[in-house]
């Protein structure tokens, strides 16, 4: 399970995580980046933010963890950082 800063305002079957982000440089690339994190089962919404290096993404609880999360992104050059933005 994830151990990232969680907001409230998620459902009960679903979190939302808030990520600082690695190699979004640009609109293109955090829309890139949202559509793989998107395409993932188990992720409700992925927002991310090249200005603000930060992502939220809401997932279904427990199903995905960090790893899986950043192991979609590796491949395009993307990252995750743990801490909260």
């Amino acid at each position: 399970m994830m151990t990232m800063n969680t907001l409230e305002n998620s459902t009960p079957s679903t979190v939302t995580h808030r990520f600082s982000t690695t190699g979004i440089t640009c609109a293109g690339c955090a829309n890139k980046a949202g559509s793989i994190l998107n395409g993932l089962r188990g992720v409700v919404s992925a927002r991310l933010d090249h200005v603000t290096n930060t992502a939220e993404i809401e997932v279904v609880r427990e199903l995905l963890s960090f790893d899986d999360l950043l192991t979609a992104l590796r491949p395009a050059g993307y990252g995750l950082v743990r801490e909260a933005a």
